[in-house]
């Protein structure tokens, strides 16, 4: 295989680029979709089509062609899509109103922050081991080079992950105090506390991982709790799963967690005084953050890119059986989704905790358990060497 010179270097790197944020926004927005969609089912709502049909102009136009849609088997389930892509839309061209008295520089930078903080940690993500794929011979200037399955092969990948998202926190508790008002400050100061606080057992949690692995390298932890495990490390791979689940739906402000945006005392918390683009960028860096989570998730304890979680790939089915038995990214995305559908499904089943149960839940219990499932990883790691 030729070695790729400098401008190759950099033309595969920014393909990886591409490829990773064309993943991020097809699945933000589809998740936005099937968000609606899933609470709908679960909670009996009636659609756009039924409450809003009596409507005339464009929205008339689009709730009678959805209505159509709903008679065509497949696209029955696409009926909400030109809603969706109102809201962006609106989103789009709504007014950009800043509050007078705001910190207007301060007020500007926070939603690109917690955007790209989101957004940067795929860097690190691997969706595959090894190659995704190659540049056909007669493709102009790369043809026959190799593209890995993640952007960068970081040596210490989860200290980096940890590290940028940790950013996050900033632009949602900076956006509170620019504006000047009571409620965004008081939902950021609220963000900050549950966020600083749920990060120890998030962390801990991980760590877990890296003593079973012995790596910080994203893909070769991976790679390692997948297939290089024994059977009796499935006990803290499971706890730790638990755990970082958790502490994953408090990182993203996500019900039953959702206390810096609770619209029963805070309106809507930090970003209550934003409008337009600079309110949807903080939208779009929740849902990315959820990718986030999902990501790291399916990663260090689901199998990554293998088909059976929790190490039971290697113990159950071997590398020399068709399709199954290799990484594929396919089951890397699936894994992907079906963590995200358990956010919107956690979402319409289990209400908000109080606060202080909320902050409970932290220092009283994750952490403790955390600790005591990294001892136990531990353990696994002397016994198995």
């Amino acid at each position: 295989m030729p070695t790729p010179t400098l401008t190759q270097f950099i033309v595969i790197t920014l393909v990886q680029c591409l490829l990773v944020v064309i993943f991020v926004f097809v699945v933000v927005p589809l998740t936005v979709f099937a968000e609606r969609k899933v609470l709908g089912y679960l909670q009996q709502r009636l659609g756009s089509t039924r409450v809003a049909s009596g409507h005339v102009g464009v929205t008339g136009w689009m709730n009678r062609g959805m209505w159509k849609w709903g008679r065509i088997p497949v696209l029955s389930y696409w009926r909400g899509i030109p809603g969706l892509v109102a809201d962006i839309l609106k989103l789009i061209l709504k007014e950009d109103v800043i509050p007078a008295k705001a910190d207007k520089f301060v007020f500007f930078i926070a939603p690109a922050l917690s955007m790209v903080s989101a957004v940067v940690v795929f860097a690190a993500v691997s969706f595959v081991p090894g190659v995704f794929f190659t540049f056909p011979a007669w493709f102009p200037l790369v043809g026959g080079l190799p593209v890995s399955g993640g952007i960068a092969d970081i040596n210490v990948g989860l200290l980096w992950i940890l590290g940028v998202a940790s950013v996050g926190v900033y632009g949602i508790v900076l956006a509170g105090w620019a504006s000047n008002s009571k409620y965004p400050l008081l939902g950021g100061l609220r963000s900050a506390a549950q966020m600083v606080s749920y990060e120890v057992p998030l962390a801990i949690s991980l760590l877990a991982p890296v003593v079973l692995t012995a790596s910080l390298n994203f893909g070769e932890m991976s790679t390692r709790m997948a297939v290089g495990l024994p059977f009796w490390g499935l006990v803290p791979q499971i706890l730790g799963f638990l755990i970082y689940l958790t502490c994953g739906f408090a990182e993203t402000n996500r019900l039953p967690f959702d206390m810096p945006e609770a619209e029963n005392e805070l309106v809507a918390g930090f970003h209550t005084e934003y409008s337009g683009m600079k309110f949807g960028f903080f939208y779009l860096a929740e849902y990315i953050n959820m990718t986030v989570v999902a990501a790291l998730a399916a990663g260090f304890f689901l199998g990554g890119p293998w088909l059976l979680p929790f190490g039971l790939q290697g113990l159950l089915i071997p590398a020399s059986v068709p399709f199954i038995g290799q990484p594929h990214a396919i089951f890397f995305a699936v894994k992907i989704i079906f963590m995200l559908f358990t956010y919107i499904w956690v979402r319409g089943t289990i209400p908000r905790y109080r606060y202080d149960q909320v902050m409970s839940v932290a220092w009283k219990y994750l952490i403790p358990m955390a600790l005591a499932n990294l001892l136990l990883a531990a353990l696994v790691r002397c016994f198995a060497v």
